[in-house]
């Protein structure tokens, strides 16, 4: 879906997904008898769309030899090797501005690659500190975070007790896709990829909705062992 140039219309489709429970089989048939408007008054409906291919690529090095010499091309030019998609995000830094609110700031993969070949750190926990901005924490794909809700508020119960766990548990989502201002999780127990159940699935849009979710890190056994930033 992300791959939709037109954005009216890519909303208009993630609507019509919400619409029926994020079952995209059903949202997406008998689109004869249960259009989805462009322009109702119009009449006109989206039947097509357009996409974007994997175009914007950049390589990391240039081919060379076991010896670290260039190999070149008959050109006498040398020649690129291990592309990546820019438009992969590496993860999203969430920082809390002068005014207390919640910004983004997107690191796509291949910007998280030159970092690191800079020197530089991956996450730029002073990212705007100049104007007051606080580093909170990052998205990350397969990150863990526990959400409150009107029954649970982690923040009064020791999370690091055993005891807790069929609390903390249901509460408990793994980062699954990132965007701009678009981020997905999906419970840590779901195996599946469906987004009909809204108890194992949250997509959310904006960054003040993640101002109440705790970062939280577990072993390999499950256990929480680490709250907050990592």
């Amino acid at each position: 879906m992300q791959k939709i140039l037109d954005a009216k219309i890519r909303e208009l489709l993630y609507k019509r997904i919400d619409d029926f429970n994020g079952d995209k089989k059903i949202a997406f048939s008998n689109l004869d008898t249960r259009p989805i408007w462009l322009n109702k008054e119009k009449g006109i409906s989206i039947k097509r769309v357009t996409i974007s291919g994997v175009a914007n690529v950049e390589s990391l090095h240039d081919k060379k030899d076991h010896l670290g010499n260039h190999i070149l091309d008959v050109n006498g030019n040398t020649q690129p090797v291990d592309f990546i998609s820019t438009g992969n995000n590496h993860h999203v830094a969430i920082y809390k501005d002068e005014k207390g609110k919640l910004q983004e700031q997107v690191v796509s993969l291949f910007d998280a690659i030159a970092r690191v070949n800079l020197g530089e750190p991956i996450v730029n926990k002073a990212y705007n500190k100049e104007l007051g901005w606080e580093f909170i924490f990052t998205l990350k794909q397969n990150e863990l975070f526990i959400f409150p809700t009107d029954d649970f508020n982690p923040d009064e119960w020791n999370l690091f007790e055993d005891n807790n766990y069929n609390l903390i548990s249901p509460k408990l989502f793994r980062v699954q896709k990132l965007g701009s201002k678009d981020y997905s999780f999906r419970h840590h127990l779901e195996t599946t990829v469906t987004n009909d159940l809204k108890f194992t699935y949250k997509r959310i849009r904006n960054c003040e909705a993640l101002k109440q979710i705790i970062k939280v890190r577990t072993n390999h056994l499950g256990n929480i062992v680490q709250v907050g930033e990592y």
